[in-house]
């Protein structure tokens, strides 16, 4: 094909203008591209500023209200006269872990978050679980009669595990003989103890019934319970704080109990460790209670099957196998002496532990305490929000 000059120069020129048309096009997107990616950025990093500053607002709030708790609770306990230690915590957070009061009067040692106090019933939680555990362990059922372990046991072919674990069993409380130091001398004064009732009939708490759950837990593993309790929960979650009451060390914790006899306020000289096996041998810190309901609600210590048994209240009251069940909340409450003591796990993770030792201050009752505290914690840390509207 042939062109002349002039066709030639139209044809050179019009690809040339095609070309820069192409070009410009070309760079006008480019300059498109990083803008609209400029853009982005800034909005990608206008929000991720924001969320910053909404969680240091979020954060310092919480600081505040956890303040606000603090005193609150403290104010409480001081002008209710409590002496003891509380432990308060929410979601694996700690929102109170204070002593008030004093540990030891007459020697001005003040209650702190390490002092130890006696349990009392509250011991019947660690013996349950583990019961739940040797039931795990398929050495026993909780439906098993009393007459598999105990076979001179009267009734023994009625009363089940289960009924000693629901306070349900119709025994009676043994007489205690000055010099009885064994499970067996507790088990053989219960034996000869007629029952008040038919076993499942009615609820009579009676701490009896754990003696006998003690000992049944050392017949099946040739050990003694406290070693059972020792290796099975408190070395499992672990509770450092916590241990056993016994007459080889009858004072191991390091507070001082005291009551009101005659008008005056008296310290608790003496607790009679016999009588308190598989029901009342356990001393530990507030905290440490805590770290044992977060273990066993959270599946560390026994089976979410064996949990909801233990939840389970008997058709006779609300207790289940060693703690209470009120619906939102679960828990156990121990007297011994000049002590006081209470535990509760709720529905919204919320766990609050009150040790108390001084019994002749008590103008209020523990489980009140225990509800006004938590109702703390609720309108403090879990604040009804304002509607925008408002």
């Amino acid at each position: 094909m042939k062109y002349n000059k002039l066709g030639l120069f139209l044809l050179v020129a019009a690809l040339g203008t095609n070309l820069l048309g192409c070009e410009n096009q070309f760079f006008h997107s480019g300059q498109s591209t990083n803008k609209e990616t400029a853009k982005v950025k800034e909005i990608i990093a206008n929000k991720e500023n924001l969320q910053r500053i909404d969680k240091q607002k979020k954060l310092e709030r919480l600081r505040k209200n956890e303040a606000l708790l603090q005193k609150k609770i403290e104010d409480y306990l001081v002008s209710n006269n409590n002496s003891g230690s509380v432990f308060v915590e929410q979601n694996n957070q700690i929102l109170f872990n204070e002593g008030v009061g004093y540990a030891n009067v007459e020697k001005k040692i003040l209650n702190e978050p390490a002092t130890t106090y006696p349990i009392a019933s509250i011991t019947k939680i660690f013996v349950a679980t583990s019961i739940m555990k040797l039931q795990e362990q398929q050495k026993l059922t909780i439906q098993d009669p009393i007459s598999k372990y105990i076979p001179n046991f009267p009734n023994g072919d009625k009363i089940k595990l289960y009924n000693f674990l629901t306070h349900t069993s119709g025994i009676q409380r043994p007489h205690w003989h000055k010099g009885d130091t064994t499970p067996i001398s507790l088990v053989r004064e219960i034996e000869k103890m007629p029952l008040k009732f038919q076993p499942g009939e009615k609820w009579d708490y009676l701490d009896a019934n754990y003696m006998v759950l003690g000992y049944v837990i050392e017949k099946i593993t040739g050990g003694s319970l406290h070693d059972f309790i020792k290796k099975n929960i408190i070395d499992k979650v672990p509770l450092n704080e916590t241990g056993f009451i016994t007459s080889e060390h009858p004072v191991p914790y390091t507070s001082v109990g005291y009551l009101t006899k005659n008008n005056k306020i008296e310290p608790t000289k003496y607790l009679n460790t016999y009588a308190l096996f598989g029901c009342g041998d356990i001393y530990a810190t507030a905290s440490d209670l805590s770290q044992f309901d977060q273990a066993l609600m959270n599946g560390k210590l026994v089976s979410k099957e064996s949990l909801n048994q233990m939840l389970t209240p008997s058709t006779k009251s609300t207790y289940g196998l060693g703690l209470y069940n009120r619906g939102n909340f679960v828990f156990s409450v121990g007297v011994l002496g000049g002590w006081y003591t209470m535990h509760a796990y709720y529905n919204d993770k919320t766990s609050i532990v009150i040790l108390l030792n001084d019994r002749s201050k008590g103008t209020h009752n523990i489980e009140n305490i225990t509800a006004d505290i938590y109702h703390m914690v609720k309108d403090t840390m879990n604040p009804v929000e304002p509607s925008p509207n408002s």
